[in-house]
């Protein structure tokens, strides 16, 4: 199967957020406060939340954020299943997982419009935009971050 540059772009885009993801659950790890404080300065930002917005903010988005992340661990530990017993799975197998994978996938967009109905409640509705684009902003931010760092090793 051949990709084009655009599809593999986006391929490496997603394991790399996926990894992302991974780093910043692993409470014990550096990697987790560095994200996490570069996320909340970042978001603070961009959204323009203010000290009382951003007390009501934190501990919603924080809740959501952690529900979001069990679900795509779980989706990532099922691809890995997958990955690494393609050979052995019977088709009834490979047809649970790929009905648990848009099981999964329903159930972000499911949690996305629970949040979402919480966020209108604490925020004007211009600056719960700014919270699904400071989410993608972000990631794209971080990648850049690890791109620039990489470098930064080999002079």
């Amino acid at each position: 199967m051949k990709f084009s540059g655009k599809t593999t772009c986006l391929l490496i885009f997603f394991l790399l957020a996926g990894h992302l993801v991974v780093l910043s659950q692993e409470k014990d790890q550096p990697a987790h406060k560095y994200v996490t404080s570069e996320k909340i300065a970042f978001f603070t930002e961009k959204i323009g939340l203010t000290p009382d917005e951003a007390e009501k903010f934190w501990p919603i988005y924080n809740t959501y954020w952690k529900k979001k992340n069990a679900i795509i661990e779980e989706r990532q530990n099922k691809m890995s299943y997958y990955s690494n017993h393609i050979k052995e799975l019977s088709n009834s197998q490979m047809e649970n997982l790929a009905d648990d994978y848009i099981r999964q996938e329903v159930q972000k967009a499911q949690l996305l419009q629970e949040y979402h109905e919480k966020f209108k409640k604490i925020l004007p509705i211009e600056k719960v935009m700014k919270i699904y684009k400071a989410d993608y902003q972000f990631k794209a931010y971080l990648l850049k971050k690890i791109k620039n760092s990489g470098e930064d090793k080999n002079p």
